[in-house]
């Protein structure tokens, strides 16, 4: 048996990430997770009856089609049904291959040379052999024309789901082997195989199906796209969850930077909201000159800029390390803490961040400098060229190289005054730490995206948040949820299609959840749709149709989405 080549306590880390996987990604309720379950059983119900019957060489084709069909519920009537959906079928429930599947092309008819190969008395050999390797030599043999090895690590993960996880492209998982080499200090050796079964075998689950997704997910928890830009505006229809899901991705975010270096803090986010209005100004968030307590003006820092002061405060000590900022090698790079391992920094730097134990070799100063969220409710009702003033230069350009003299820093005469940010060369500086991280949110119909400023908007990654009707169904419990959940996809077919109105007009899944607490009061999906109509829906709809102008044309509009919404 091939060993892992590092048992360390780093190891732990992959349990850790796990089990917050298991807590907080409400796995149980994905589509890949359900389907998964259900083809994954029916594969291990086949493989029992097969084992465990005796002489089962000597059954005809018929008896084993049979077996086949009585075990998976009539879902596969034959053995070759059984390679159709385990094999071949781009998504099978297990998981889709995408470009790795196995198809039948004009000149290379690989598929249908593959399945003349498939007998009854393969399917048998295959189904009652328990050592994966002979199996994934078989299969080899069958296996023509390009590398097929997606489709086949897929369909061993069908025989053997203890020992494979759900990474069946091999660029996929070598993608994720790296990732955790470099972050976790956990290495795996051997063929690919070999290294499915030591990953596997590092976390414990009773939950298999669970167990092989989070390896999928993992990559991603380990290399987050916040850090491509540290900037998103998550934007969509009212009542999609857009603040909800930013405090949630702000606090996920943090609690697996913590994991990863062993942090066991728990709660006490470096995380800041604020909502932006028509009045809001470069002064409520940058700086500003007010009247101080003794009555004379001063100048104070923003919300943002003051926010910025304290979540940096390890980065601008480093900065204020005269062999930390006189490094040309760090030079080099722009002091990009995402390019400095911790084994380039001596005792001192080491200390500045906190540093008191080994951390492996991977580990960056941006991995270990706490992230922190500034969440803008409302992004877009701000005039927001006003309100970032000179910070767009900072947006691109993080931590010392994106250095800036913002409006007033000329009032600051030493370094010793209130309001100093950054202190150089006998001036008063601003840039935006690298650990801060900031999430926007607007609705669509307040106002279009295209009314962002060219230059503000391509330093925002953006994400749509739909409304997603399946969460509608997986918090309420009343037996009429589903019928509520489909009544509210109706309406916003109706209002997607709608000339006056549109997609970005649609009603959003937390309109339906505003019953939660409630719903025990409601006997029927007749009662609780009144309600909501009533109370949520209809002022909504009237305000949308209210610029049409003509009153009896918004009321047809309206009796027709009525309709369409059941009631």
């Amino acid at each position: 048996m091939v060993l892992i080549k590092k048992i360390k306590i780093h190891m732990n880390k992959l349990q850790a990430y796990f089990e917050y996987f298991d807590k907080y990604h409400g796995v149980e309720n994905w589509g890949w997770y359900k389907s998964l379950k259900y083809w994954s059983n029916i594969a291990k119900e086949i493989k029992t009856s097969i084992q465990s019957e005796s002489n089962i060489e000597e059954k005809s084709e018929e008896e084993i089609n049979e077996l086949i069909s009585t075990k998976s519920e009539g879902k596969l009537k034959t053995f070759n049904d059984f390679f159709d959906r385990f094999l071949f079928f781009q998504d099978n429930g297990l998981g889709n291959i995408g470009q790795g599947v196995i198809w039948d092309s004009e000149n290379n008819p690989h598929k249908s040379e593959i399945k003349v190969k498939i007998t009854k008395d393969f399917f048998i050999q295959i189904i009652q052999n328990n050592d994966i390797s002979e199996i994934e030599k078989e299969i080899n043999n069958i296996l023509v024309g390009k590398n097929y090895e997606a489709a086949k690590i897929r369909f061993l993960r069908a025989l053997f789901p203890d020992q494979i996880a759900a990474v069946d492209a091999p660029n996929k998982l070598w993608r994720l082997l790296n990732s955790i080499k470099n972050k976790l200090d956990v290495s795996t050796e051997g063929n690919n195989i070999e290294r499915h079964q030591q990953l596997m075998r590092l976390v414990e689950s009773k939950d298999l199906n669970k167990k092989q997704i989070f390896f999928w997910e993992l990559f991603y928890m380990l290399e987050n796209n916040l850090n491509l830009k540290k900037a998103i505006v998550y934007y969509g229809a009212p009542g999609t969850g857009k603040t909800y899901k930013a405090k949630n991705i702000a606090k996920q975010f943090i609690d697996q930077h913590r994991i990863k270096i062993e942090n066991n803090t728990h709660n006490n986010y470096q995380i800041k909201t604020v909502q932006f209005h028509p009045s809001y100004s470069y002064e409520d968030f940058i700086e500003g000159i007010r009247p101080s307590s003794d009555k004379n003006l001063k100048l104070f820092n923003g919300t943002f800029k003051d926010f910025c002061k304290t979540v940096g405060d390890k980065e601008l000590q480093l900065y204020k390390n005269e062999e930390f900022i006189c490094n040309e090698e760090f030079k080099k790079i722009d002091y990009n803490f995402s390019q400095i391992r911790l084994s380039e920094l001596n005792k001192d730097q080491k200390q500045i961040l906190g540093i008191t134990n080994n951390q492996p070799e991977g580990i960056t100063i941006a991995e270990v400098i706490e992230p922190a969220f500034f969440l803008i409710d409302e992004i877009n009702r701000a005039e927001l060229s006003r309100v970032f003033g000179e910070l767009m230069y900072s947006l691109e350009y993080r931590g010392f190289c994106g250095k800036i003299k913002t409006q007033y820093s000329y009032l600051n005469k030493n370094e010793n005054d209130e309001s100093v940010y950054f202190w150089d060369n006998s001036e008063d500086w601003f840039f935006i730490p690298q650990n801060v991280f900031i999430i926007g949110t607007m609705n669509n119909i307040d106002r279009s995206v295209d009314s962002f400023d060219f230059a503000l908007r391509r330093r925002f990654i953006w994400e749509e948040v739909q409304p997603d009707f399946n969460i509608v169904r997986n918090i309420l419990t009343a037996n009429w949820k589903d019928d509520l959940a489909n009544a509210f996809e109706r309406l916003n077919e109706k209002i997607e299609t709608e000339e006056l109105l549109g997609k970005d007009y649609r009603i959003g899944h937390s309109y339906a959840l505003e019953i939660a607490p409630i719903q025990d009061r409601f006997d029927s999906v007749t009662e609780v749709k009144t309600f909501l109509w009533t109370d949520f829906v209809k002022p909504l709809l009237e305000e949308y149709l209210r610029g049409l102008g003509d009153e009896r044309k918004a009321q047809e509009k309206l009796n027709r989405f009525k309709k369409d919404f059941g009631i």
